[in-house]
């Protein structure tokens, strides 16, 4: 009849513990937030943002939604960062024709706020999302 071993037995739980707790503590949770511009109108625009040391344009055609930009930030509990929402240096919009945009992009209450909630053990993790939706009314 077999013998079993308690001690090599407990060993190999202590040490697949241990890696366990490694492994799950190592992961930093993140939040991300992601930034889209939904053009309803019939003008081509155009998105012109400042993050960091990196500067971008980006021509978003009539009709068109895009996500303009998405980054991650260490933390927990992804919530409306409310006044705060804007993660940019400068952020400018405007149409490629040169009309006259009527609508405030740098107002939090112009833009759409919505969640993807996601957990990393027991961490609310997720992802932020904001959404200007931008129509032929909003141009003079």
């Amino acid at each position: 009849m077999g013998t079993i071993n308690l001690k090599s037995n407990f060993g190999l739980k202590l040490t697949t513990f241990v890696f366990s707790m490694v492994l799950l503590l190592s992961c930093d949770p993140a939040i991300s937030y992601r930034y889209i511009v939904n053009n309803k109108s019939d003008k081509e625009l155009k998105v012109y943002y400042k993050f960091g040391y990196f500067d971008s344009l980006l021509v978003i055609k009539p009709k068109t939604e895009i996500a303009f930009f998405e980054t991650e930030m260490w933390g927990n509990n992804p919530h409306d960062e409310k006044d705060q929402f804007l993660l940019f240096d400068s952020l400018s919009i405007e149409a490629s024709d040169k009309s006259i945009l009527s609508l405030d992009y740098l107002k939090r209450d112009n833009w759409t706020y919505s969640c993807e909630p996601s957990h990393n053990g027991f961490i609310e993790t997720g992802l932020n999302k904001y959404e200007i939706e931008i129509s032929n009314e909003n141009f003079k």
